[in-house]
């Protein structure tokens, strides 16, 4: 479960979260929705633990996300995020791409970590794609690509940080 009560956010003078309470328990599917610039990535990032919050408490799973002791890195095992650039890296091929944070994260062997890539990479419809460079496909595709990516994690919770 991630609950979220009175998170304040602000960058600089522009106050971007302003007392954001919402409970999401498992299971359950949440959509933010608000125009550009109201939060919604910040939110994201701030549950994940990659940009901080000035006030309030962000918890997953009976971790608070801020405290100084949180391991982050532990914790964001559990959280995959897909962003709205999708951050891929282009000098590796989607295969590549896929399963770096299997290896280098969970520690896995390269053939356990291809084996679920490759069914992640079939399940968004990209198993012709395994040796393409990002830069070859569409933007669709590469949304489908960052998905396999979280999915290869098997996290608990993943967040969509655009329509998908």
């Amino acid at each position: 479960m991630i609950e979220i009560e009175n998170v304040h956010k602000s960058f600089g003078a522009l106050q971007v979260l302003k007392g954001i309470d919402l409970t999401v328990q498992k299971g359950e599917v949440v959509s933010v929705i608000g125009g550009s610039g109201s939060g919604k990535s910040t939110l994201l990032t701030c549950i994940n633990g990659l940009e901080p919050i000035d006030s309030g408490r962000i918890v997953v799973d009976g971790t608070e996300v801020h405290a100084r002791d949180t391991d982050l890195n532990k914790l964001r095992r559990k959280i995959g995020i897909v962003f709205q650039q999708f951050n891929a890296f282009p000098h590796l091929t989607v295969l590549e791409n896929v399963t770096l944070a299997p290896r280098k994260v969970k520690g896995m062997g390269r053939k356990e970590a291809e084996e679920i890539a490759v069914q992640q990479l079939s399940h968004v419809g990209l198993a012709d794609k395994l040796d393409v460079y990002p830069s070859r496909l569409s933007g669709g595709q590469q949304q489908r690509m960052a998905i396999a990516r979280a999915l290869a994690m098997s996290p608990d919770y993943i967040l969509f940080d655009e329509v998908t």
